[in-house]
């Protein structure tokens, strides 16, 4: 059985300690070889590997441990049984020669320890032992630390005057947010630095921020049945909160879970203390307003929010229960926006809205989660000559997701666009593809409870 050996990675540690790697070079006497050809020395014949014409670069194909940790290069061949470790600050792996129950440097002793390293010595044993059984899953040893996949995340260095300077602009526009004075200003600092995760996780933990992005996002106006237009700066200020709220969950699980956990109590509360407020839970995944119609940039920037924030299982549930799915049909079936190009920018809304589909329910190369939608029972289907005689503008369109799905498909094919590779292509077959596996399963449910009787 493979033996597990826990070693403890102490930050300066790995910070003091040097790389040395043992100086192999070919015969002075030999040419120098071009540059990526692998070469053997005539001395002691270890075959080597050279990048480049200077033979100080070489160094052999089959790693060669010493007693120090020493760089792995990518395509060398690592030996088993060494001590391996990832150097977090170069990011490079380093191995010398492991030595069991090998103590720490007593001058280290008390410094802190960043994720431990488990190394597997891949030893052939067929055999069960005592403390562990045939079948059973390795165990962790003893005192090792918690398992974290999202690792730790640490503020940026502050070591120049610029990082400084970002740094505290950063807090100072949370504060200015949650006062709601200089606005747009905070938004545009916000939207930039969200990008980091370290920042996009602040975000997130703060309540009051994440509501104020939210309600920025989604204000009242922008759904309002009035005919009057939108004024510029709420959808400036609508698209840069989605953006922020989109960069903020993408790549940072971390800060997803933040948003996940604030998710209740967010999608109850309203952005106005008046009486009939309408609850976020509402204006989150609502993408096209009632009347009128917004800029393709805008709700690009609102798609993608709501495509990260998907990636939360119980978000996707709240998605599906207020229908998102139909609300996402009805951008593929708009056409036109305030863009002097209507046609091409909404082209661009249409195919993110369709890799927002095949991301989180269709394709699961992508992530997806396969099953939630569609569902053979709740999603149903009408008639094709039903969905044909049907006006697509108006709401309510759910039950002909597949008969849409395959107009679009046709459409952008016979535009020339489409075909075999096409988003729309890919959505119509991975819904074809779903919808068949749906109805199989619900017929094995079927079976399965005529044989419990």
């Amino acid at each position: 059985m493979p033996k597990l050996k826990q070693h403890s990675l102490p930050l300066s540690l790995l910070a003091l300690l040097g790389v040395a790697l043992a100086g192999v070079s070919a015969s002075g006497a030999s040419p120098s070889p071009p540059a990526g050809e692998k070469i053997a020395s005539d001395s002691d014949e270890v075959e080597l590997i050279c990048h480049t014409s200077n033979p100080a670069e070489c160094y052999p194909k089959i790693f060669q441990p010493t007693n120090e940790f020493q760089i792995v290069h990518p395509d060398q061949d690592l030996p088993t049984g060494l001590h391996v470790r990832l150097n977090i600050y170069t990011g490079q792996k380093e191995a010398k020669i492991n030595v069991p129950d090998e103590a720490v440097d007593p001058s280290l002793e008390g410094l802190p320890v960043d994720n431990s390293i488990v190394i597997v010595d891949p030893e052939d044993s067929s055999e069960p032992s005592e403390e562990q059984p045939r079948g059973q899953p390795l165990k962790a040893p003893k005192n090792a630390p918690a398992y974290d996949p999202d690792g730790k995340i640490k503020e940026p260095k502050k070591e120049t005057a610029e990082s400084q300077q970002e740094g505290s602009a950063f807090y100072k526009s949370l504060t200015i947010l949650k006062k709601g004075l200089d606005i747009d200003q905070a938004l545009e600092m916000l939207e930039d630095i969200s990008h980091d995760i370290y920042y996009g996780l602040k975000i997130a933990e703060d309540y009051d921020i994440v509501r104020e992005l939210f309600c920025l996002a989604n204000p009242a106006s922008l759904f309002s049945s009035s005919s009057s237009p939108v004024e510029e700066k709420d959808l400036t200020r609508s698209r840069l909160a989605a953006l922020t709220i989109s960069s903020t969950v993408q790549n940072n699980p971390k800060a997803l879970a933040e948003i996940t956990k604030h998710w209740t109590t967010l999608q109850q509360d309203t952005c106005s203390k008046t009486s009939g407020a309408e609850q976020l839970q509402i204006s989150t995944f609502r993408l096209l307003p009632s009347s009128g119609t917004v800029p393709a940039s805008l709700t690009k920037a609102r798609i993608s929010a709501i495509s990260g924030l998907l990636k939360s299982p119980s978000i996707r549930q709240s998605f599906l229960s207020a229908n998102g799915m139909d609300l996402l049909l009805q951008v593929l079936l708009s056409s036109g926006s305030e863009s002097t190009s209507p046609d091409a920018e909404w082209e661009k809304v249409c195919r993110q809205a369709g890799h927002l589909i095949l991301d989180n329910f269709l394709d699961e190369d992508m992530g997806a989660v396969l099953g939630e939608w569609p569902d053979a029972v709740r999603d149903a289907q009408a008639s094709d000559k039903e969905c044909a005689g049907r006006d697509e503008n108006k709401e309510g369109q759910g039950d002909c997701w597949d008969w849409h799905a395959k107009q679009l498909a046709d459409r952008y094919k016979k535009e020339g666009k489409g075909g075999q590779g096409h988003w729309s292509w890919e959505l119509w077959n991975k819904l074809k593809e779903q919808r068949k596996n749906a109805s199989s399963n619900k017929k094995k449910a079927k079976g399965g409870k005529k044989d419990e009787l």
